[in-house]
């Protein structure tokens, strides 16, 4: 089964802006948690500035990328492609009103029970006073965040159903300038200096919404919200919605009792968690998730012409090239993590104690990201299908798995044990989900890329000997103030790319041979045309 060519390039070309703006806002982000872990550690100062902005991080997914997002994008492509443009424009506009209303009233209930939230996420942190309030005072600071990032969703949803990425995948780059500036410019002037991060979460969050208004003054769209009260579309968006919310919700009560684990452990330990987290989200948000953003539009365009041959095509694309990026991704940081944390982290007052943490919990979320990965993926195929029940029951399944799990590991392993939870609980709910679209008769057919697969493995496998050999030539207990530790490390990094990329090439893996011929046809028309 072959793909679209031209809607292969496309993919290719939108995942590709989206790829490239996330990579500087990774890149941001970890200077952002760089700047922080030098300037405060891994202490009960930044576990209590974690823990206040996963609060209304954790009602950002109910509200913003997650359901929302989701639901939207198939829904508003159908009324276009079925209606007109104009009919689409109004239902985002009433959409916008909907996200407001719905968003002002948490952040005003999030404000006033501030302290029921942080018992509820942390409650191990009400053993000390003076950690307890300052968290409390960190979520209310950060609350209103909440509005500035659903509103950028919103945006989301509507400038890639019109074929443009650049914007929203831009905006979390605001974000962290807003934090890093904040760091070096507000904190140094406060009392207590970590606040200034939180008054930088909200100037970020209010510069997303600014960049994005633009884009879409270019595509038509006001940013004026309309009455969306008895609206049939806005009915069929909150239906679809409905099975979704139950889920995040009850993902949410999952996310709450693993912080609430991390809260009685040793001081630094939900720092470790956090850390590791985003050092692997770096690999799931540039690569895994930029591929699954560009295909969901031609997903939902798909299967509101009801064309499942496109469908099918579209999806064994989006997962080959998915795994391409995500299983070396995973294999390299399970051995390379600490060489990672050490060059990364190492400085200011993190201590090597808190290095080998946050590695050894790096390794952890490594075993997850394909599942994670794939799960985004068979999640995007459920939504553009409208059915957002099977993976809500699948979902809670799955968070019982992950939180028990979680539990009994931590018991023994800590820190360590609730990442490992997760990525058990990760790869069940990809098994599941994984039946579950078998039921569906044309979903039964060959979508697989088996052959690709395979040869990822076996390339993964041959680059993390080489990994883990050069990896041992590191002084990595002096961190990076070694020079030698540079150049060990860069040729750790560039040489295991490299190795994965020729042994696929020798194998001659259809996937990584057509997107080095499109490079390569890229490259002489840009040519041609100078």
């Amino acid at each position: 089964m072959k793909n679209n060519p031209e809607e292969s390039r496309r993919i290719l070309k939108h995942a590709g802006t989206v790829t490239f703006f996330t990579v500087l806002s990774r890149f941001l982000g970890a200077a952002r948690d760089l700047v922080i872990a030098h300037i405060f550690g891994a202490g009960w100062i930044t576990d209590a500035f974690v823990q206040a902005f996963t609060i209304p991080n954790v009602l950002r997914r109910l509200t913003a990328e997650g359901s929302m997002t989701l639901a939207f994008l198939p829904l508003y492509t159908e009324i276009r492609e079925k209606n007109d443009t104009q009919a689409a424009k109004q239902f985002a506009a009433k959409t916008l009103g909907l996200v407001l209303g719905v968003t002002a009233f948490l952040t005003g209930l999030g404000i006033i029970f501030s302290p029921q939230l942080v018992y509820l996420f942390a409650a191990g942190f009400a053993s000390n006073p003076e950690k307890f309030e300052l968290t409390v005072l960190l979520t209310r600071i950060m609350f209103p965040y909440l509005i500035f990032v659903s509103l950028v969703a919103w945006a989301m949803g509507v400038l890639n159903a019109e074929g443009r990425f650049a914007a929203p995948a831009a905006a979390p780059i605001i974000l962290n300038v807003g934090i890093i500036g904040a760091a070096f410019v507000i904190s140094p002037l406060l009392k207590e200096p970590i606040v200034g991060i939180g008054i930088g979460v909200l100037l970020g969050g209010l510069a997303q919404i600014l960049i994005q208004i633009p884009s879409l003054r270019k595509v038509g769209q006001s940013f004026v919200p309309k009455n969306f009260f008895n609206d049939r579309n806005i009915q069929r968006l909150l239906r679809l919605l409905g099975p979704s919310l139950v889920g995040v919700a009850v993902y949410q009560i999952n996310i709450i009792v693993l912080r609430n684990l991390a809260s009685f452990m040793p001081s630094g330990q939900v720092t470790h968690y956090y850390n590791a987290s985003r050092l692997s989200e770096l690999t799931l948000g540039v690569f895994a998730f930029a591929i699954t953003t560009a295909g969901f539009p031609e997903l939902s365009k798909h299967t509101a012409e009801e064309n499942w041959q496109k469908i099918r095509g579209t999806l064994r694309f989006t997962m080959s090239t998915t795994l391409l990026v995500v299983i070396p991704a995973s294999v390299g940081l399970v051995f390379a993590s600490q060489p990672i944390v050490s060059m990364l982290y190492f400085h200011g007052e993190y201590a090597w104690n808190d290095v080998q943490n946050t590695a050894l919990t790096l390794q952890a979320f490594a075993l997850s990201i394909p599942a994670v990965a794939l799960v985004r993926l068979q999640t995007s195929v459920f939504f553009s299908l409208k059915d957002t029940s099977t993976p809500v029951k699948i979902s809670f399944v799955s968070i019982v798995v992950t939180g028990l799990l979680g539990w009994w590991w931590s018991q023994s392993l800590e820190i360590f044990g609730l990442a490992l939870g997760l990525a058990a609980g990760t790869w069940f709910q990809f098994v599941l989900m994984l039946l579950f679209l078998r039921r569906h008769p044309e979903l039964r057919k060959n979508y697989w890329p088996q052959h690709s697969l395979l040869l990822y493995l076996i390339a993964s496998a041959g680059m993390a000997v080489f990994t883990w050999f050069l990896g041992q030539y590191g002084l990595w207990k002096s961190g990076p103030i070694l020079v030698y530790n540079w150049v060990v490390f860069s040729g750790l990094l560039a040489g295991s790319a490299l190795i994965y990329l020729i042994l696929l090439l020798l194998c001659r893996e259809e996937q990584t041979v057509r997107i080095a011929a499109q490079l390569k046809s890229g490259m002489i028309s840009r040519k041609v045309k100078q």
